[in-house]
């Protein structure tokens, strides 16, 4: 696995090389929208309460949690694509599955919130996403992403020889204003809620949940869609 080190020196020398360029670079604002752009804000606020909220099939609060951490499996909504950008309903909050986007987001931490429908397209490919709604837990955030930057790709994304260099580890993570608990994790029909990061309970939902009956495995960002860029006019 790259480390963090590693990582934010790639990012900085590509940021060095496109201003020495003369290629255009995005503005905050930019980063903020991201791929739907001025539809951003409306897709983020819209967010919340299900209006017609499925029952889980199961609901286990965890025995060691400090925070009120409950897991819940849900049915598995019909998950067909959607127009990217359009407005998209889950009946459980956070989703875990349901209609999403033709297009899915690289594995990666998200500083801005991202749309829903391009991530639960990562949880049909066998991804966890963490999502959060506190905005006093910088603490909480590090070590959130502690785990996505640190965690190794899945078994399923490796051989026996190792994991190719394109692997990822499947995870995702970004701020999520409607959650009605402060923290989450969504995976291909499970959720987990809870009060506060607990990194303990939010890895071994990792490892009981990621690639564990999703459709499809996908383990590379190769494929994936820088999300915090505009979409095309």
């Amino acid at each position: 696995m790259r480390s963090l080190l590693g990582s934010s020196a790639l990012v900085s020398a590509a940021l060095v090389t496109l201003a020495c360029s003369g290629r255009h670079t995005l503005t905050p604002t930019q980063r903020r929208l991201g791929y739907c752009r001025d539809q951003t804000p409306a897709l983020i606020a819209a967010t919340g309460d299900p209006t017609d909220p499925a029952a889980p099939l199961t609901e286990q609060p965890i025995d060691a949690s400090a925070c009120n951490a409950v897991e819940r499996s849900y049915p598995i909504e019909d998950h067909s694509h959607v127009p990217v950008c359009d407005p998209v309903e889950y009946s459980t909050n956070p989703p875990s599955s349901g209609h999403h986007y033709p297009v899915f987001p690289e594995y990666r931490v998200y500083d801005d919130a991202i749309p829903s429908g391009f991530w639960v397209h990562s949880l049909e490919h066998g991804g966890v996403v963490f999502t959060y709604s506190c905005a006093d837990c910088e603490d909480e955030v590090s070590q959130a992403e502690a785990i996505v930057v640190e965690t190794e790709p899945a078994p399923a994304c490796c051989s026996a020889e190792g994991c190719p260099s394109t692997a990822t580890n499947q995870l995702l993570m970004t701020p999520d204003p409607g959650l009605p608990t402060r923290w989450a994790a969504s995976s291909w029909g499970f959720t987990l809620t809870a009060d506060c990061f607990e990194p303990e309970i939010f890895q071994d939902f990792v490892g009981a949940h990621r690639d564990n009956g999703a459709p499809e495995t996908v383990c590379e960002n190769t494929s994936a869609t820088d999300v915090t860029r505009p979409g095309p006019d």
